[in-house]
């Protein structure tokens, strides 16, 4: 738990290390300090990407505050940060403590998160639940929130100035009141968002029509990660493709844990097929495979929707590598790993 005593010098420092959206621990100390009479600070460092070569230490002068807090999301960013002269440094996020986090006092976790931290934002942000119900062997959610449970109302969070809401729920289709809270969405009026997909195989009817009501932010985004759950996506397809426009789904496909390159290509022509975009996640395998050429084209053409809906893969390997030997690395796996291209 954070050490919540008294400071002195009236000043706090939040660094947000790599957030790609507004980091929501980071607003909610700041409600809870602005609150308790502190001028707050936000540093937004913005590092990316995962070539360690071009990670700069960022050094923060901290003799002006009485406590700075550091957020990493990625645990590559976790020593890119040095901060000089303040005896008070908290560090926090799955960067630092991947399923072992630092939590939330309760008064500030459930606090209404400060929202003028992060100019032009436009979305209000929380959890509804946390936790999930699954034991995926790449995923740590479960050790590090627990079983699935409904975590805050939606008041807490919902700040109705804003045009959207975006959900951080990493299996809200599980919670058992979620027709409810589904309900409870759209009567905002607000268009929706769940930033960390959906479980499409606990689809049912009912589900698919409120969730196909929302005004919908972007692509409804779930997941597809073993080749065991293709009957019963292509089951669930059937009561969600009338529901939704062509190319309005997306699943994450996570490639490089447990899948061959055959199975990977299954998964993403089943979707293209069924006019869904595929969002290949790559495990961290496939960085030190000797198939990460192909895992990095194949990432490359997924996650560009327009390329991927106009051109096949070959088509696009021709179009992305303007070297024959970059463009023979892919092709060379392709043709050891029997693979069909269509």
């Amino acid at each position: 738990m954070l050490n919540l005593e008294q400071c002195q010098k009236k000043a706090v420092c939040l660094i947000d290390v790599d957030s790609t959206i507004p980091n929501l621990a980071l607003m909610k100390i700041s409600s809870f300090f602005k609150k308790n009479g502190f001028y707050v600070d936000l540093k937004k460092l913005n590092y990316k990407g995962y070539d360690h070569s071009k990670r700069e230490i960022t050094i923060i002068d901290g003799s002006q505050y009485d406590k700075v807090f550091i957020s990493a999301i990625f645990t590559l960013n976790k020593n890119t940060v040095v901060v000089n002269d303040c005896i008070k440094v908290i560090k926090g996020g799955t960067g630092y403590y991947g399923s072992n986090p630092q939590w939330l006092p309760w008064e500030i976790e459930h606090i209404y998160p400060d929202y003028t931290l992060y100019k032009n934002n436009n979305y209000s942000l929380g959890f509804l639940t946390r936790g999930c119900p699954n034991n995926c062997k790449y995923c740590f959610i479960p050790k590090k929130e627990g079983r699935l449970k409904e975590h805050s109302p939606l008041d807490e969070f919902y700040n109705p100035n804003l045009p959207k809401i975006m959900l951080l729920d990493n299996n809200f289709l599980a919670c058992r009141n979620c027709i409810k809270l589904l309900k409870k969405l759209k009567k905002t009026g607000k268009k929706i968002t769940f930033k960390q997909g959906l479980d499409f195989r606990l689809l049912t009817k009912e589900k698919a029509k409120l969730l196909a009501d929302l005004d919908y932010d972007g692509e409804y985004i779930f997941a597809f990660d073993r080749m065991s759950d293709k009957p019963i996506i292509e089951k669930k397809l059937e009561i969600w493709t009338p529901l939704v426009k062509d190319w309005k789904t997306k699943f994450f496909v996570l490639v490089g844990f447990d899948t061959s390159l055959e199975q990977d290509l299954d998964r993403i022509y089943f979707l293209k097929k069924n006019k869904c975009l595929p969002y290949v996640m790559r495990h961290s395998n496939c960085y030190s495979s000797e198939n990460k050429p192909f895992y990095t084209d194949l990432a490359a053409w997924c996650n560009q929707p327009g390329l991927f809906k106009k051109l096949n893969f070959i088509e696009f390997l021709k179009k992305r590598h303007v070297t024959r030997e970059r463009y023979n690395q892919t092709v060379e796996i392709i043709k050891k790993h029997n693979l069909i291209i269509h």
